[in-house]
């Protein structure tokens, strides 16, 4: 997972994956996961990430010399303040 922190105010964490593997895993991932598609160094790559806005995912991936070829969103059930969250006994 490759964390692009250039934004001081925006984290956008990624994962090289497929549209098949999110789609079987989307019961699992936070609702704010996108599906996209770029092309870095020639290379077309397709990732998951997490971010709240598309334009954080675009800006980040610019900044970081990607052409962003599509961002689609609607992956995901959990919401993003519960997902990772371990319950705890007490």
């Amino acid at each position: 997972m490759i964390d692009l922190t250039q934004h001081s105010d925006v984290h956008v964490l990624f994962l090289e994956t497929t549209e098949a593997d999110l789609k079987a895993k989307d019961k699992s991932l936070p609702s704010d996961t996108h599906l996209v598609r770029y092309i870095k160094e020639g290379i077309e790559q397709i990732s998951a990430l997490r971010a709240y806005k598309s334009v954080d995912i675009f800006d980040a991936l610019h900044d970081n010399g990607c052409e962003v070829l599509e961002i689609r969103r609607g992956f995901g059930t959990i919401r993003p303040n519960l997902y990772g969250f371990v319950k705890t006994e007490g």
